[in-house]
């Protein structure tokens, strides 16, 4: 249970992963307004085309806003007010990130349609796992994703948006400066347990760590995609399917990549595979061209597999490389996409760079290139079938994404 624990709770970190170099919000209105300077300057004068979403008229707006405020706001206000001035440039590569070293209150968040479910949570907090969230404080939890909307970016689709924004949730100076709690140190959250009983628990700040005080609502043998966690990619012969499963969720530097391509080559050799499964549903992306030069390749020339036997799991999770990654599988490939809408569109704003603000010493990622790699489709990559798990699938430790395509014949 540990380390999938651990890996459930590093999707917060793949967001955000940057080293903190002492990032603060404690510096007087004059260092906060000349970071604002700072930032209306160099974001749009980085970014390849900063205005493709939102105008230069309403971003110049709400920096004026902004700069008005900040003498009457606290530090936590302020931040979210940057937050959502760099969400407004639109593409999921730009945003202000809070580092991976914050505190955060010791729990992940998943939505299941219109409810919202703690589906891991540290000691002493386990009565909360498997509970639905009504409210942050007096603030109905719809309320509270409606703001923490607005300090995302919202360019890709509705799926990226709601993960990325229910990530902030857990984040005491985003609820703070969303006004939803008055104290960071506790953020009474509105429960509904699986009783039925009602109940209000305050949660305290921790590091992410102690991974072995966690609990996670799964079932008693959590399905393969919530098993080795720790693992950034491993692979497993299926042997009575006659499938081999992938998980891959990250690229690996060259000769490492290399290597591990070798032993899928292997395992596909040996096991007699009618059926690769490629899971990308924690992907965030990496090297393209590596996985299009050395993986690539390897599935395209074993024809038993493209014969309706490749499949490719995406979700809102699915991100950047990872999503043409998975139209390669599907234009070269013939794989199958299952599963839910990928993260980012196949045309999209990317190859990512930063700043840090000089005084706060938050970073800033911005997009450096346009990508097209679709021919008419600024859309999200959609999935051949659109799977998404109930609350009471999740929650019984299944899979209905693998038991689909354990079903299908080839």
């Amino acid at each position: 249970m540990n380390s999938l624990i651990k890996r459930g709770l590093m999707l917060l970190i793949l967001l955000s992963s940057c080293a903190s170099r002492n990032t603060t919000t404690e510096i007087t209105p004059d260092a906060w307004r000349d970071d604002l300077r700072y930032l209306a300057k160099e974001l749009p004068g980085r970014h390849v085309n900063a205005f493709h979403s939102v105008s230069r008229e309403s971003f110049a707006a709400e920096v004026t806003r902004l700069d008005a405020a900040i003498p009457h706001l606290n530090g936590d206000e302020v931040l979210v007010g940057f937050m959502r001035i760099a969400a407004l440039i639109g593409d999921g590569h730009t945003h202000l990130d809070l580092p991976p070293t914050s505190l955060r209150y010791p729990m992940e968040l998943k939505w299941f349609d219109d409810e919202l479910r703690v589906i891991a949570a540290q000691a002493p907090y386990h009565a909360a796992v498997g509970a639905r969230i009504l409210a942050i404080g007096s603030t109905p939890i719809q309320d509270v994703m409606d703001r923490a909307v607005q300090l995302v970016p919202r360019g890709e689709n509705d799926g990226r948006t709601r993960l990325t924004a229910t990530m902030q949730l857990t984040s005491p100076e985003v609820l703070h400066g969303l006004k939803v709690i008055a104290d960071r140190a506790r953020a009474p959250f509105d429960l509904e347990l699986a009783t039925g009983e009602r109940t209000t628990m305050e949660f305290s700040p921790a590091r992410l760590g102690a991974f072995s005080t966690w609990r996670m609502a799964a079932g008693e043998k959590p399905p393969l995609y919530l098993q080795r966690l720790a693992e950034p990619w491993w692979v497993e012969s299926l042997i009575d399917t006659q499938t081999v499963y992938f998980s891959f969720t990250a690229y690996p530097v060259d000769a490492e990549f290399r290597e591990r391509t070798a032993v899928l080559a292997r395992l596909l050799d040996e096991s007699q595979a009618r059926r690769l499964v490629i899971d990308l549903r924690r992907n965030q992306g990496g090297d393209l061209v590596r996985f299009r030069r050395l993986l690539l390749p390897i599935i395209k020339g074993r024809s038993e597999i493209r014969k309706g036997g490749l499949f490719v799991i995406t979700g809102p999770g699915t991100f950047s490389a990872a999503v043409v990654n998975a139209l390669d599988l599907r234009n070269d490939a013939n794989a199958i996409l299952v599963g839910a809408p990928t993260g980012m569109r196949p045309n999209h704003y990317g190859e990512h760079g930063e700043f840090r603000l000089p005084n706060s010493a938050f970073r800033i990622s911005y997009s450096t290139r346009y990508y097209r790699f679709a021919a008419d489709s600024d859309s999200a990559v959609v999935p051949d079938q659109h799977i998404e798990p109930t609350w009471a699938e999740f929650r019984a430790g299944r899979d209905p994404v693998m038991e689909w395509i354990l079903s299908q014949k080839n």
